[in-house]
């Protein structure tokens, strides 16, 4: 009985001191939760294994005026507490129906192994995805375990959304591309400061998904990102994604002041009424229905600068379809995406006949696409059929026309782009791994569809809180184990690979590591789909 109790103790007090979150000391008395920096004294925490030490939501810069380029991260007396995880920048939560969120939002959490080395870690830094209109850091979804448990440290940033970071007018007080340049900003901090946590500033990573991989792709054609980062992962975006580029910004702006009771296009008027709505109004005027229309809610996206009065730092002069030209930055690259992207998109839509969708294929078109006439226009229509919805079912045919459309051949010409326009090495991949982990397509009514969806990938790199408590499959646990492999020996060498595994770099073809059931090199996948679209392209492509 007194041995019972004993047990019962000892284990109480393990236990206690595996989730205490203050005062820990290490074995030899120095304290790794403590860190000095410039802005002041911060304290993070170990989870609740130990397996990595958390410091969440610490501030890298201040919004100081809505629409312009954030200012200076704060600095503070005492000890700041870093234990925010889920701060959120203003946007819609469609689940609660209402606004979520803080305009100050211009946060990072760090995550690093749990002991200190001589030697500095790798770095990962992630951006979230999400249209540019919603998502954040939150350590409920982007819990970095997996990653950080092969000894790098991984950074994710938080960045301003909807009007708050893409409001573009055209003039200087609202030029747009403020949320590309609070990632920026982030990534500028890191340089600064990620030395103080035991990382490498020398050895960073950016990661970033759909929005996130857009974001990446900008910075990796311009040349005032050097030496912010060393080698970039793009899942599932590129420059040329329709949805996320705004050819017509005061036209998009001018659509949500409607709501908000105004009627002009005039952009210093349009100033007025987005700097005197409240941010409220502001989300609740952004929100759409999304039937029969997945890109509703797509109004505040990145846009070209080139017109804004004396703006100093432009980040984008050029259209994507220009941009993509470009040489960039010669640093190694991974691209790809996943098999049936398109049930994102396709979940959205009632259609029932192939009729239906003909009727209102105009807002499915996407904008890297411009018709000289009307007879172009029908032809593309005529042709899009015939490929997409002679064979398959109605909603079937949605989902691999927007895989394709939105995702693969703006993915695909990405990485022909990056691979001849530099020395750099470029590694793609194609992931059509199906199981219960496949988190963002069981969040859609098709979610017994077969194929991986738009942002899957991502719950066997991070483990949400929803599988905390599930151990994972077998096969799950084998995928799991492999894409951290990879990502972080890419992280750390620039080389992806593992040792069952190798991954070959593209040259003059593409050729795409497959990662599913099984793990093998494979040519271009869809390659005559991919032809369609590129003969598309040369036809119809913005010029």
């Amino acid at each position: 009985m007194k041995k019972s109790i004993v047990l019962k103790c000892v284990f109480i007090l393990i236990l206690y001191h595996m989730v205490k979150e203050v005062n820990t000391l290490n074995f030899f008395g120095l304290d790794t939760l403590t860190i000095d920096l410039p802005q002041g004294r911060v304290r993070g925490s170990f989870d609740l294994f130990r397996t990595q030490r958390m410091f969440l939501g610490i501030p890298y810069a201040t919004v100081t005026e809505r629409f312009q380029v954030a200012g200076s991260p704060p600095t503070w007396n005492g000890t700041f507490t870093a234990n925010q995880g889920n701060v959120v920048c203003n946007q819609y939560f469609s689940t609660l129906r209402q606004p979520i969120g803080q305009e100050d939002c211009l946060v990072l959490n760090i995550y690093t192994p749990p002991s200190r080395t001589n030697e500095l870690y790798p770095v990962i830094v992630f951006i979230h995805g999400g249209g540019f209109y919603f998502g954040s850091n939150s350590k409920l979804i982007y819990n970095p375990q997996f990653l950080v448990r092969e000894n790098v440290i991984v950074v994710t940033i938080n960045y301003r959304l909807g009007a708050f970071g893409f409001l573009c007018l055209g003039i200087r007080e609202a030029p747009g591309n403020v949320g590309l340049k609070d990632q920026l900003a982030a990534l500028k901090w890191i340089q600064n400061n990620i030395a103080y946590f035991g990382g490498d500033p020398n050895s960073v990573t950016v990661f970033g998904e759909s929005a996130g991989a857009v974001s990446i792709h900008y910075f990796l054609l311009t040349n005032s990102t050097e030496g912010l980062f060393h080698r970039a992962i793009m899942d599932s975006g590129s420059v040329l994604m329709p949805q996320d580029f705004k050819y017509n910004p005061i036209e998009s702006a001018s659509t949500v002041a409607t709501r908000l009771g105004y009627n002009t296009l005039d952009p210093n008027e349009l100033l007025n009424i987005f700097r005197n709505s409240t941010a409220s109004d502001i989300v609740e005027a952004s929100y759409a229905d999304q039937t029969n229309d997945a890109f509703s809610l797509y109004y505040f996206t990145p846009c070209m600068e080139t017109a804004v009065a004396n703006e100093s730092d432009p980040l984008i002069t050029e259209e994507p379809t220009q941009i993509i030209k470009r040489p960039g930055l010669n640093v190694s690259v991974i691209i790809g995406f996943n098999d049936r992207e398109g049930i994102y998109w396709a979940q959205h839509y009632n259609y029932q006949t192939v009729e239906q969708v003909r009727a209102n294929f105009g807002s499915l078109i996407p904008n890297y696409l411009q018709f000289e006439s009307d007879v172009n226009r029908t032809t593309f229509i005529d042709d899009a059929i015939n490929i997409y919805f002679s064979n398959w079912t109605v909603i079937d045919g949605l989902i691999e026309y927007f895989s394709d459309s939105l995702v693969f051949y703006p993915s695909t010409v990405a990485s022909e782009s990056l691979t001849m326009n530099s020395s750099r090495s470029v590694y793609n991949f194609y992931f059509d791994y199906d199981s219960f982990r496949n988190l963002n397509k069981f969040l859609t009514r098709l979610r017994f569809t077969p194929g991986a969806c738009h942002a899957d990938e991502l719950f066997y790199l991070f483990q949400p809180a929803v599988y905390a408590a599930l151990p994972a499959t077998p096969n799950d646990a084998a995928i799991i184990a492999t894409m951290t492999a990879l990502w972080t020996s890419f992280a750390k060498t620039g080389i992806p690979s593992t040792s069952t595994t190798t991954w070959t770099p593209s040259n003059q073809q593409l050729e795409f590591l497959e990662i599913g059931n099984e793990i093998q090199m494979i040519p271009l996948p869809n390659q005559q789909r991919m032809e369609f679209w590129r003969q598309t392209y040369e036809k119809y492509g913005r010029k």
